[in-house]
């Protein structure tokens, strides 16, 4: 009966490590799902924001139609004269905007069902709107007084910069915003600006969306800590993500110290989905401006659940033929066991029974029976001697040792059988009892020694080498400045010729500079020597135009001129500033350009 036990333990440990594996597959799927999901989060804001770049680099490349328009460059430069722009420049400059923005909004494929026309504006060059198109908010302000020259994304424009940014009104509208100069002359400054706005509503979220293939939602965080209200959203098609009855808290984005600081919060869970949020670079980051991305953890409940969301590929990935296989082969193996030891001896037991009801035999031969089956028939055969031994008749139980042979000594140890036929009378035997012969002693099994001795410990373990440390870089070798000699014999005056080449003498200042081996001091030379080159040419000048050049000093220049440098680059964070010296109105002038790489 030891098989079919022993199956019916396989059979239920097998039960319970199906089910055991059932539930770690569960836990580590719903795990690897939710680290999969963070990935894919991270992922998602990434692409938004390269978006987001991408766009604001096309929406610029496209304005280059506008900016390069002959008909408004020549209303700016008509509105550039008078104090206040008439309607005859506006109107012309106006039909000709809707014009372009419809042709631009088919160049970036933005015109849709449910998007916003690209608002478009013609800005002279003190910063005024000569005309716009398609702004929304046009109503709340007045022609005459509309200007956009304290924006820095126009001033820039009006400097010569290639700019994108983001606005913020009302604390729920955003907008997306590029401009470009508008140069009427090669080499003169700007004359104006041409500036888009986009909107930043469902159509748009809608765009990145399906571009991007992630869900995003534009919000506004107030600074005051006013709540944060939602502009734009939308999720791509058969996703599981819903933003309906959507609700942040501005509390905890101002708690998170990796969104205020660095403009990327931590993933944090609303609901059942998992968010990440971003701020949006330039005037709407102080205004609260960003986006998230969200995604849902597809998490599996429990076994009953484990199907739900199977669909055929999952189940034809199931090996039929090997599942059937093994199922049929363990039925087999248990009906095989099941026959070895129930089917078989109970079939045994029964033909014996029915022999010896037939008369056949007088009792159920036991040698013949094994496990139960044979304490079953040592039952039924005793229960037949008691029977009959209550009736008064002959017992059919067969003779043990002491019938034949008498009362039997007891046997001494370490002997199977003894027999004592020397000494004291013999027992009562029959005549014809033959000599029984005394038994062999049996030998003992001799001892088995140990087979194997103590293996030596095992020989140490060759320590993997480590890699190379490279060797140290050797020092680089000291620039060698050449030092003049103390007292020079003056050159031998040589004949000049047309193809010579002249050496110019390098500055004492670079000199001094280059001996002490630091860049700034390097940098700090170059710019002053740029400065008294500067000195030099305003002096020429000043005395070409017949100016007064007395007085003049480099002192007081390098002061206004170090003066005027550090406005400029706090004002527009360049690192250098080029000054120019040109003829302005017959006098001479400097014009300051600053340098940003």
């Amino acid at each position: 009966m030891i098989l079919s036990r022993f199956w019916y333990a396989i059979l239920a440990v097998l039960c319970v490590a199906s089910t055991s594996l059932v539930f770690v597959a569960i836990h580590e799927h719903n795990r690897l799902r939710e680290s999969d999901t963070r990935l894919i989060i991270d992922h998602d804001r990434d692409i938004v924001d390269w978006f987001l770049r991408i766009d604001a680099r096309k929406r610029l490349d496209a304005l280059a139609i506008a900016s390069g328009d002959d008909q408004l460059r020549n209303g700016r430069l008509k509105a550039n004269g008078p104090d206040k722009v008439g309607a005859d420049v506006r109107d012309p400059v106006k039909k000709r905007l809707g014009e372009l923005a419809t042709k631009i909004g088919q160049l970036i494929k933005d015109e849709g069902k449910g998007t916003s026309p690209i608002a478009l504006f013609a800005v002279d060059a003190r910063g005024r709107v000569v005309a716009h198109v398609n702004y929304d908010r046009a109503a709340m302000v007045k022609d005459e007084y509309f200007e956009m020259g304290g924006f820095p994304v126009v001033a820039d424009a009006l400097h010569g910069w290639l700019r994108d940014d983001t606005w913020v009104f009302d604390r729920d509208a955003i907008y997306r915003v590029v401009a470009r100069p508008v140069v009427s002359a090669e080499g003169s400054p700007p004359s104006g600006a041409v500036v888009a706005v986009r909107r930043v509503d469902d159509g748009y979220a809608k765009m990145i969306s399906e571009r991007t293939e992630s869900p995003v939602v534009f919000y506004v965080a107030a600074p005051d800590g006013d709540g944060v209200r939602i502009a734009a959203r939308a999720v791509p098609d058969k996703s599981d993500v819903n933003f309906e009855g959507l609700s942040l808290d501005a509390k905890k984005l101002a708690a998170d110290k990796a969104y205020v600081e660095q403009g990327a919060s931590a993933l944090t869970q609303h609901g059942p989905m998992t968010m990440a949020f971003a701020r949006i670079v330039g005037m709407g980051w102080d205004m609260g401006a960003g986006y998230a991305v969200a995604r849902k953890v597809a998490v599996i409940d429990g076994p009953g659940s484990l199907l739900n969301n199977a669909d055929e590929s999952d189940k034809k990935a199931v090996p039929v033929p090997v599942v059937a296989g093994v199922g049929v082969a363990a039925l087999l193996l248990g009906l095989l066991f099941t026959f070895l030891e129930h089917s078989r001896p109970l079939s045994r037991l029964a033909g014996e029974a029915k022999k010896f009801a037939k008369g056949e035999q007088d009792a159920i031969p036991l040698p013949k029976l094994g496990g139960q089956t044979r304490k079953i028939g040592q039952d039924v055969n005793d229960g037949v001697e008691r029977v009959i031994a209550k009736g008064g008749g002959a017992s059919r139980k067969a003779a043990d040792l002491e019938q034949i042979l008498g009362p039997v000594p007891a046997a001494p140890q370490m002997s199977a059988f003894s027999f004592n036929f020397d000494g004291g009378a013999p027992p009562a035997a029959p005549a014809s009892s033959p000599a029984a012969a005394p038994a062999a002693a049996a030998k003992p099994p001799a001892g088995i020694d140990d087979m194997f001795a103590n293996l030596p410990p095992a020989g140490a373990a060759v320590a993997p080498s480590g890699r190379p440390t490279p060797p140290a870089a050797a020092p680089a070798a000291p620039a060698v400045t050449p030092k003049a000699p103390a007292a020079a014999p003056p050159p031998p005056k040589v004949e000049e010729e047309d193809d010579a080449t002249l050496v110019a003498r390098i500055p004492d200042e670079l000199m001094n500079a280059s001996k002490t081996g630091e860049q700034q001091q390097i940098d700090d030379a170059e710019e002053m020597l740029h400065w008294k080159q500067t000195f030099d040419d305003f002096v020429a000048l000043r005395g070409k135009c017949g100016e007064a050049t007395a007085g003049l000093s480099f002192d007081k220049f390098q002061l206004q001129l170090r003066k005027n440098k550090e406005q400029l680059v706090k004002q527009y964070g360049c690192k250098r500033v080029k000054f120019t010296v040109y003829e302005k109105d017959g006098k001479a002038a400097l014009k300051a350009t600053p340098i940003k790489d």
